[in-house]
């Protein structure tokens, strides 16, 4: 089912996989379900959803991607698909070979590509299982179309590609010690987070080439997180359920954050960080932005950290506080803290805080541009 944010349905409903297990000889491949019901479901094992649509999994090993497009996207993309996709359109629109080609114009306002992926039969060829996917978008991926990572039960990770329809094993059972259960992708598509069974988050390369991170979470829990998503593109964010959210950074540092009583909370992440949300509050996690860092940090040097002690002089009345501002600009560096500080005040929240910096930002001026023209110039003005 497809709904826009206001509730109403854009799509007719349609199935990502065929109704009934395609192994069994009595469901629909085979003539239709339970003997003379034709009413057998599919039974899903794991759904994701991703930036450009979702992907499920089925206990059979099936897995299918829909993509969502619209009348912005390139019609020849539809044209390229695989020779399997299925097309899906509002009511009413033509269903016809032409759908989405040149010929035919544009996409409609609304438009899904349903691709089954050969996963069962790599799955049954090669005895193992999958036990989570996750989805690299078009835009991250060599081909340009989503590629689908499933991981398997003998610790290694199978990729799909939704271009080709070709399934390879990456063989990555040297650097995963246990079957992955969870996986994340980073939002620049470089790097994967895996949550193993055996209680280690591991950070890796797309191309599993390359380890970043390995960490071990069994002294908080033996569980799988509820949910595991990125902050930004440099720490991972785990959930589980009545022992809070755990933010594990590039170098092994990490943070718990205590939600103590929350039954509901959801992980969404967003390019520069990633939103809690629960039943009674919408919080915002962001790794402190580097700017921000040498503003504050204590003892800092920075040029900006500089021109803020003497602009909190200035308010002080401290009359040393115009020679601190001088020797910043001796330094020929009065410019760039002038342009740190009104950086840092952009990436802050709290409100006294960006007082705080662009009063530093406008002291600064008044010693970095003395004439109309200057000050039109840092303005962006001619």
């Amino acid at each position: 089912l497809t709904y826009a944010l206001q509730g109403r349905a854009v799509l007719p409903p349609f199935h990502a996989l065929p109704r009934g297990d395609a192994s069994d000889p009595g469901g629909p491949e085979g003539g239709g379900g339970k003997k003379g019901s034709g009413t057998v479901g599919t039974e899903l094992m794991e759904a994701t959803v991703y930036g450009g649509g979702c992907a499920v999994l089925s206990t059979s090993m099936s897995t299918a991607l829909v993509e969502m497009l619209d009348w912005h996207d390139d019609p020849s993309y539809v044209d390229s698909a695989d020779l399997a996709a299925r097309r899906i359109v509002p009511d009413g629109s033509p269903l016809d070979e032409t759908f989405g080609s040149v010929r035919s114009g544009p996409l409609p306002r609304h438009a899904a590509l349903v691709t089954p992926l050969p996963t069962a039969e790599h799955s049954s060829r090669n005895y193992y299982s999958y036990c989570a996917l996750a989805v690299l978008p078009r835009h991250h991926s060599p081909s340009r179309r989503p590629e689908v990572f499933l991981s398997t039960s003998d610790n290694s990770v199978v990729v799909a590609e939704s271009a080709t329809g070709r399934t390879t094993d990456v063989d990555c059972r040297a650097r995963i010690n246990s079957p992955i259960v969870a996986m994340s992708f980073a939002p620049n598509g470089r790097f994967l987070a895996c949550f193993t069974r055996g209680c280690v988050l591991t950070v890796v390369g797309t191309g599993f080439e390359t380890k970043v991170l390995d960490f071990d979470t069994s002294d908080g829990s033996r569980n799988p997180p509820a949910g595991m998503r990125w902050c930004g593109e440099d720490s991972v964010v785990l959930h589980w359920k009545n022992l809070g959210v755990l933010m594990v950074g590039p170098y092994g540092d990490w943070l718990r954050f205590p939600y103590d009583g929350t039954e509901n909370l959801h992980i969404l992440p967003e390019i520069d960080c990633c939103r809690v949300v629960t039943d009674t509050t919408a919080e915002i996690l962001q790794r402190v932005p580097p700017a921000t860092a040498n503003l504050l940090r204590i003892g800092s040097i920075d040029p900006g950290a500089m021109l803020l002690d003497a602009s909190d002089d200035f308010e002080r009345g401290d009359p040393s506080s115009d020679e601190s501002a001088r020797a910043i600009t001796r330094t020929g560096m009065l410019e760039e803290a002038v342009e740190v500080c009104t950086d840092a005040a952009t990436r802050e929240f709290d409100v006294p805080t960006q007082k705080r910096l662009l009063r530093a930002a406008s002291y600064g001026m008044h010693f970095c541009y003395r004439d109309a023209d200057d000050r039109r110039n840092i303005m962006g003005g001619p």
